[in-house]
């Protein structure tokens, strides 16, 4: 083979989004396979057989990365605890990707440190050697950049923003806490708080109405729709005031970061950022009441630029790095 390719993956509950090319064009072929909760096995294979159909002649896997939710240990390749595939816990990534890409170098990562590697090389954090982003999906995932390198921490835990614990009288989270910033920006929290206003006797009609007619299927884009339609006048201020505090929220967390890390700029990405200003406007705010040095307040807090891809263009990113690191120890 005289042209080797780099494949960055990542793995949901659902599926696995990947990017295959090489450093010019690391997106030239991208799409996704179906997950199987159960086993990583089964879905190393079908991301396999998808990568051979689209290899061109004379090429093959240099270097393969995968970006996956949890605790990933890079150091014995093993995944320990994961919310989304629960079937994995304790699955050998490493040696399983091996199988399925025998003699390509293996990187592995967390799902938002990787999208952080990516958002740094590719998208919002360009140019950034301190950095910090926030995935505001159904929880709230974290990773940090210092002087260039992830921040993993000494048993590769750390980044669990979406953790930090802002009231702790406040609503419950997914991790067993209560006021955690993930029960406030996360999706599930949001969409939780706006089906207690709607069942406030003051709340806003809009709401109450979106709220009964959605159902199990209303989403935080249902929320920011009616939070900002066309006619300002007509926008619903109790949907807007949902954003306004999740806002808040996130902006007390990216407060705190500001004080402990002075990164050179926050990224925010994931589904609820999708809401825009409504969301990264008060979060400003109320980030730069926190912040104590005053340079720091104007701390760019900037949306994520890759979407939902950013996690696999990471991973390819950290497997070309590795495979670099990889070719002078072979030569020697």
């Amino acid at each position: 083979m005289n042209r080797s390719l780099i494949l960055g993956a990542d793995v949901g509950g659902t599926y696995v989004k990947y990017v295959l090319g090489d450093g010019d064009e690391p997106g030239r072929w991208t799409g996704e396979v179906p997950s199987d909760p159960a086993s990583p096995a089964t879905t190393f294979g079908r991301l396999a057989a998808r990568v051979a159909e689209l290899l061109p002649p004379a090429a093959g896997i240099g270097a393969a990365g995968l970006a996956c939710a949890g605790i990933v240990d890079v150091r014995t390749g093993r995944l320990g605890r994961t919310p989304n595939l629960p079937g994995w816990e304790g699955a050998d990534l490493a040696g399983l990707m091996g199988i399925a890409f025998p003699g390509a170098a293996i990187a592995l990562a967390n799902d938002v440190n990787a999208a952080l590697a990516g958002e740094a090389r590719f998208g919002a954090g360009r140019n950034g050697s301190d950095l910090v982003m926030l995935a505001l999906g159904t929880g709230v995932g974290g990773a940090v950049m210092i002087e260039g390198r992830l921040l993993a921490g000494h048993r590769f835990g750390a980044g669990e923003i979406g953790h930090t614990i802002l009231d702790v009288a406040g609503p419950p989270c997914n991790c067993g806490n209560r006021g955690c910033l993930e029960a406030y920006a996360g999706s599930r929290g949001l969409l939780a708080a706006a089906r207690r206003r709607a069942a406030a006797p003051d709340c806003s009609p809009g709401l109450r109405a979106l709220v009964a007619e959605r159902g199990d299927l209303l989403t935080t884009r249902d929320l920011a729709d009616l939070a900002t339609v066309s006619d300002l006048a007509a926008a619903d201020r109790d949907a807007a005031a949902l954003f306004r505090e999740a806002g808040e929220r996130l902006g007390q967390a990216v407060g705190n970061l500001l004080n402990v890390l002075d990164p050179d700029r926050v990224i925010i990405g994931g589904g609820v950022a999708a809401a825009g200003e409504l969301l990264l406007g008060p979060c400003r705010e109320a980030a730069a009441r926190i912040v104590l040095c005053e340079a720091a307040r104007s701390t760019p807090i900037v949306p994520a630029q890759l979407g939902s891809a950013a996690a696999a263009f990471g991973a390819a990113h950290l497997a070309a790095i590795h495979l670099a690191a990889a070719a002078p120890r072979e030569r020697s």
